[in-house]
């Protein structure tokens, strides 16, 4: 008799993952393969089609992963719970969110983890028989399923690429049918499903494989905690003397900042373990673990401040709703770990409470970004056309194609309201998009809005450093660069830059055969770029040359700069005229040693 209440026997554990692995893959190889398209087609639209593929992919790890540690009825429940609520949460993020826009990979990102948390909250509970486990089941069963999930990808990939070498040898010799049959999608996707199923099933019979691999892996990542913590405590005391400007404009404070709380996050735990209950922790662990949970307290407040600046300035986007996600996550973990270091008891004992709770807690918060509550898309819709219909940004300067293209169902519901929007320029600009007559503006510093807001350029600030006290003429001034190929002129000469060191240099040279000056702008991202005055008004000479060198950069800015004749001549074949780009000289001792024989041994 079939006891409900208990896990699955190993032999029968073994034989659900295979078949899951066979089932789900031949499955999403009719939902996905090239072979039965047009009948899958009549089935279901394509966006259906690759959600429930999605959503399949998923479901066979969390039967994968509880197939032996879950009670038969609970794994059952769970499975089919986590596919209804998996299947909601891709269709929301394709229809509704857009998967056109440059954010899906977060997406992806954000379903994995929510994923992985979700099923070791349930599975962990289900095995302790209780709402919540504890700590120290969380721990074993979370390091465990992550180590095996590692093991399993590597086995994986390993597996395939046995097989990819097999069928190269095998078509040396003018074999071909183990290539024809890897790339069937009918024999691939279940023999992939088959490979990761047993790998993870060979990851449950071994424990003390398992239990070695993770103890290997918690040392080394817990001895890279007193790096990470003397790195972050010199960048800390630094910044008292440097100030924040310098950090403000990398442009990318925010998202290293965070990158920072998410590795003091990981070496924290690793260096923590369960505490000092089944093993002494060092003593240079534990006041790194002290310092580490403040400094991430200070990372976080950093990261929400510059974060909370660029919001100000310019508006949500997916990115930064996103962003905001991991930036309240990150100040829960270091409001948290920075109030248990003073916390009285066993060492960081309050840890152990507080990493279940934030890990319900990043469930949640995944779940909203992942859905209508708090989805990135529908935020910064709403975030942007307010800006809009306030008037802080001019419609001439809106990224309309966002709206049709970028933010799916809200982006499209949006702009439909603006067509009929009282102000006549708005409505005409919303109804321009709607018909697909606008495209992405050519230049924006993130996607979404932002560069959408910049000024036009102030030429008369550009500063002339050769030759000395020469000023720029008055045409050149009075030029409107954005009428010019986007390929020959920088930025700096069509849009005011945000800093002060992305403004151009630039210098009057006689560059080509007549007598005039042409003008020689350095961009300091964009590279050399020449313009030359003719009767039609200043063109651009030559396309823009990036200089890589910051040494030749800071050789432009101190006005050392002049012509020279070129090393060879060009070449013209017929009307084509063909540039020749000479060799580095070579030492005669170079020559020498390269064309004398090989020694004799």
């Amino acid at each position: 008799m079939i006891v409900k209440s208990q896990p699955l026997s190993e032999r029968a554990a073994l034989f659900l993952r295979l078949g899951v692995g066979l089932i789900i893959g031949l499955v999403i190889a009719f939902l996905i393969g090239d072979d039965n398209k047009k009948f899958a087609e009549s089935i279901m639209p394509e966006d259906w089609r690759e959600i429930l593929a999605q959503t399949l992919a998923l479901v066979a790890f969390i039967i994968w992963a509880g197939a032996a540690v879950m009670r038969r009825v609970s794994l059952a429940i769970w499975s089919g719970v986590a596919a209804a609520g998996l299947l909601f949460i891709l269709w929301h993020v394709r229809i509704y969110s857009g998967d056109g826009n440059s954010s899906e990979l977060q997406y992806i990102l954000i379903l994995l983890a929510l994923t992985f948390i979700g099923n070791e909250l349930v599975s962990s509970a289900d095995q302790a028989g209780k709402p919540f486990a504890t700590y120290e089941l969380y721990f074993d069963e979370a390091w465990k399923r992550g180590v095996q999930l590692v093991l399993a990808i590597g086995f994986t990939l390993l597996f395939w690429g046995i097989l990819q070498l097999g069928a190269a040898l095998l078509g040396f010799i003018g074999f071909k049918w183990l290539t024809d049959l890897l790339r069937n999608e009918y024999f691939a996707l279940p023999i992939t499903g088959l490979a990761f199923a047993s790998a993870v099933h060979l990851g449950d019979i071994q424990p003390k494989l398992l239990a070695n691999v993770r103890g290997l892996a918690l040392g080394v990542l817990a001895w890279l905690l007193p790096v990470i913590t003397l790195i972050g405590a010199i960048f800390a005391v630094s910044l008292a003397f440097s100030g924040l400007q310098p950090l403000w404009d990398t442009k990318a404070a925010t998202a290293t900042l965070l990158g920072a709380c998410i590795g003091f996050v990981l070496l924290i735990n690793a260096a923590f373990q369960q505490g000092e209950q089944d093993r002494k922790v060092h003593v240079v662990l534990k006041w790194c673990v002290w310092l580490a949970a403040l400094l991430l307290l200070v990372f976080a407040v950093l990261a929400a401040w510059s974060l909370g600046l660029r919001i100000n300035q310019y508006g949500l986007t997916i990115d930064r709703t996103v962003a905001g996600m991991v930036v309240v996550i990150a100040l829960a973990y270091g409001i948290g770990y920075s109030v248990a270091i003073f916390w009285r008891g066993p060492w960081m004992e309050k840890l152990k409470p507080l990493n279940i709770g934030l890990a319900v807690f990043k469930c949640v918060v995944f779940i909203a970004i992942l859905t209508p509550v708090a989805s990135p898309a529908r935020l910064s819709v709403d975030n942007q056309v307010a800006r809009l219909t306030s008037g802080k940004i001019k419609p001439e300067r809106f990224d309309w194609f966002v709206l049709s293209a970028d933010t799916g169902t809200y982006g499209k519901s949006a702009l439909d309201k603006l067509v009929a929007s009282s102000d006549p320029s708005i409505a005409s600009w919303a109804k321009r998009a709607s018909e697909g007559k606008l495209e992405r503006r050519r230049y924006y510093d993130e996607p979404g809005f932002e560069a959408e807001e910049a000024k036009p350029a102030d030429l008369s600030r550009l500063k002339v450093v050769s030759p000395k006290g020469a000023k720029l003429p008055a045409s050149f001034l009075a030029k409107d660069f954005t009428t010019l190929p986007d390929y020959v002129v920088p930025r700096c000469l069509m849009l005011e830059p945000m800093r002060e060191i992305e403004r151009c240099t630039v210098a009057l040279l006689n560059v080509d055969q007549d007598q005039a000056n042409e003008v020689v702008v350095l961009s300091r991202d964009e590279g050399i770029s020449v313009f030359k005055q003719t009767s039609a008004g200043w063109v651009g000479l030559t396309q823009s040359i990036r200089l890589y060198d910051e040494d030749s950069q800071e050789a432009f800015k101190r006005g050392d700069i002049k012509t020279a004749e070129p090393v060879v001549r060009d070449l013209m074949l017929g009307r084509n005229r063909l540039h020749l780009t000479p060799v580095k000289p070579v030492s005669a001792a170079a020559a020498a040693e390269d064309t004398s024989p090989p020694s004799k041994r």
